[in-house]
């Protein structure tokens, strides 16, 4: 088996007795300051599942089964999500088994060429954004057909490698998102961070926001929410998380918490499994 692709088999809650299929597969050298990784997932069964607010974008691509998104309409068969700062709801249903690519805060700028903000917080058809209607028509079939998840993998890779091949991220606002990524339990100031990347407050601000999708401010809310939801999972009380994700204190944590997802932590961890 290839070193990069790997398979996790977990039980899922909602359906006793069936297993959800995880396979979580590394991007080859050409894609990897754009990809973060692949996964394929498949649910053999009815699945109900919330995913926290994300600063990141993925590229979906279903090769069976529907997913419906917030009980009220189902996701492209090849979707395009963009940042988000609220919780999501998704139902899979009719077996659905999908491809998803997990981007880089910077990747799907070069992904798309496009200004992520007017993405931010949607999920969209991929084909509306990408303007390459007969090269994923074509992509879909291989991959409904394709006899593997390494075949598949491969297929998406090609694809991106395609569009990728001239375009770089961008390096100072790549610069911007490690600096904020270092410094969660550190609280860094954006006044800090303009004079670190040498832009005015509004010239960052114009360019983070088309390369990443959100503002420096949110996407650092955004990266000390998931810390402290890691740092929970390791079994930390909630005071040490909030401390040690860089919030003044316990009660700050939990307000943004329940900005993000209308519950308290200790709530929503006891009612749903966090991604």
């Amino acid at each position: 088996m290839n070193a990069r692709f790997s398979s996790i088999s977990k039980r899922v809650q909602t359906t006793p007795g069936s297993p959800l299929r995880l396979y979580k597969v590394a991007p080859c050298p050409a894609l990897s300051a754009i990809v973060r990784r692949f996964l394929v997932i498949e649910f053999p069964m009815f699945y109900h599942d919330v995913h926290l607010p994300d600063s990141g974008a993925v590229a979906a691509f279903s090769f069976r089964g529907v997913c419906q998104i917030d009980g009220d309409h189902s996701a492209p068969p090849m979707a395009f999500t963009g940042p988000r700062d609220i919780l999501r709801a998704h139902e899979h249903r009719d077996r659905h088994a999908v491809l998803l690519v997990t981007f880089t805060p910077v990747g799907a700028h070069s992904f798309l060429r496009s200004p992520l903000d007017e993405i931010a917080g949607s999920t969209v058809n991929l084909t509306d954004v990408t303007g390459n209607r007969k090269d994923l028509s074509s992509l879909n079939e291989q991959l409904v057909i394709a006899q593997d998840h390494h075949r598949r993998v491969a297929l998406v890779e090609s694809f991106l490698i395609s569009r990728v091949h001239l375009a770089k991220p961008d390096p100072l606002i790549g610069a911007a998102v490690a600096w904020l990524d270092q410094g969660i339990a550190d609280r860094r100031r954006i006044d800090d961070l303009t004079g670190y990347i040498g832009l005015s407050q509004s010239a960052l601000e114009r360019r983070f926001r088309r390369v990443v999708g959100l503002s420096p401010k949110k996407y650092a809310s955004l990266a000390r929410l998931r810390y402290a939801v890691r740092l929970q999972a390791t079994g930390a009380n909630l005071t040490t998380v909030a401390y040690s994700a860089g919030y003044s204190d316990q009660s700050h944590f939990i307000k943004d918490f329940r900005r993000a997802t209308g519950s308290a932590p200790s709530t929503f961890f006891r009612q749903n499994s966090a991604e």
